[in-house]
């Protein structure tokens, strides 16, 4: 494409992104929003950057704090600039995308329309609304932005740019575990493109990876002491991955083994037919990046995003060779000669963008727009009934909620969030009844009365 046209493309996509999520900025905190916002400001901003690094620790996602933390700092419990920082990462990543596509080879065409793709895919829904899946959208952009800055540094090595990349692998192990695939990848990308083994910078990747996977199964809080993320190495765990991932990749398409090695047949069969490295390279990408989610039960939706992004560069590079092909078949009809071959050929994308598009709305509106309106409603309302009576406690204060609609953990965190002040001892109904004794020590007493909060004291 010439330079116009490449700018008419990226404004099209523009467009699509802001088309499908707009809506995003409307929707609410997820519970999940609360609880990690509260995780991360307990902490404090010296414990937040110390654990950037202290990766054989084992502390949760960290680097999503950064993200939480300082929006927090200045917007409080408003949902909209999280929604906007969350949708900013998922546009950015659609540029590196394009970019990655490019960097494996292939055509403008396929590169933009994997872009296409990625910026809105509705099996994905929740990674577009859902602030509390931020962490994907983290890992996603430190994972490619780590695999492009590789491919700067293997053409111009430097003890500089190695470390430089390092950090980018850091961010990404930060974020989320995902990125523990990383020096496999870029193991696999070598053996393919350039048939040699792992490079010094993959090495020490590679290092810094086992570091990362010592603290999340060893460390004071690893990961796997938790039963979502307690792996189970079995079969059956595969199967219902697999089922699930495809379901969501490929819009409800469901099967058993039978219908998943066919699959995956078909596709190695795409990819090895020809000496087609890109092809190859993302059958590998596709099959090995959602290793670190395989065997957990119900990962699904926004934590594909980045088996999604090797998804949609495969499909869209596939796609590109059919479509020529039939376009070189319909040229020679009456209508196609006067097309010429790029008429037809743009003829077939506009279709085929068409449909993507159509399918997409509908899924949307079926499956996403449901969830999107009852996401978060129950906080939402908490929230509100805060910002009506406008609470204020001193500080080093004792502050009991004696009953709330939450009746877990919740309500601390959305109290601890509000007052913003760690002097404060806050009691939630969760801890269990107060004393007389208890409660007249307590220097504000709040509950809810009919769904309203009142001060008691």
């Amino acid at each position: 494409m010439d330079r116009w046209r490449r700018l008419a493309f990226a404004a099209f996509v523009l467009a699509w992104f802001v088309y499908f999520t707009h809506d995003g900025l409307r929707v609410h905190f997820a519970l999940d929003d609360i609880g990690n916002i509260a995780h991360y400001w307990r902490g404090g901003p010296l414990a937040l950057a110390i654990s950037q690094f202290t990766i054989w620790h084992g502390d949760y996602r960290p680097m999503g704090g950064l993200f939480y933390v300082p929006i927090l700092t200045f917007a409080g419990l408003n949902p909209v600039p999280y929604q906007a920082a969350l949708l900013a990462i998922l546009l950015v990543n659609v540029w590196l995308v394009y970019r990655l596509a490019l960097r494996l080879g292939a055509c403008e065409l396929s590169a933009g329309l994997a872009a296409l793709v990625v910026a809105y895919h509705a099996g994905l829904h929740n990674l577009y609304y859902n602030a509390a899946f931020v962490y994907d959208a983290l890992c996603c952009f430190f994972y490619l932005a780590a695999f492009l800055y590789y491919l700067r540094v293997r053409e111009s090595p430097g003890a500089a740019r190695i470390a430089l990349f390092l950090a980018l692998d850091l961010c990404a192990l930060n974020s989320k575990e995902m990125a523990v695939t990383i020096p496999l990848v870029l193991a696999i990308y070598e053996w393919i493109y350039h048939r040699r083994g792992p490079t010094r910078a993959i090495l020490l990747c590679a290092a810094l990876t086992t570091v990362d996977v010592f603290g999340k199964v060893f460390g004071p809080e690893a990961m796997v002491n938790a039963e979502a993320y307690h792996p189970v190495f079995a079969l059956r765990r595969i199967r219902d991955f697999q089922r699930l991932s495809l379901g969501d990749l490929l819009f409800g398409w469901g099967s058993g083994w039978g219908g998943i090695v066919l699959l995956w047949a078909v596709l190695a069969y795409l990819a090895w037919r020809r000496d087609r490295p890109v092809l190859r390279f993302l059958w590998w990408f596709m099959l090995l990046t959602p290793l670190p989610i395989e065997f957990l039960v119900g990962k699904s939706q926004a934590c594909l995003y980045i088996p999604m992004v090797g998804w949609a560069i495969f499909g869209a590079v596939v796609f590109v060779d059919l479509a020529g092909a039939l376009a070189r078949v319909l040229e020679r009809e009456p209508w196609g000669r006067r097309l010429g071959h790029s008429g037809v050929l743009a003829l077939l994308v506009a279709f085929a963008i068409l449909l993507w598009g159509r399918e997409n709305r509908d899924y949307k509106r079926t499956h996403a727009a449901p969830e999107m309106a009852a996401l978060g409603r129950e906080s939402w309302d908490v929230i509100q009934q805060f910002r009506s009576l406008d609470p204020q406690v001193r500080p080093a204060s004792k502050v009991a909620f004696l009953d709330d609609p939450f009746h877990t953990w919740d309500m601390l965190f959305v109290a601890e969030l509000w007052f913003h002040d760690h002097s404060l001892d806050i009691h939630v109904a969760r801890h269990g009844p107060l004393t007389p004794e208890e409660l007249a020590k307590t220097d504000y007493v709040f509950t809810f009365q009919d769904g309203k909060l009142v001060e008691l004291k």
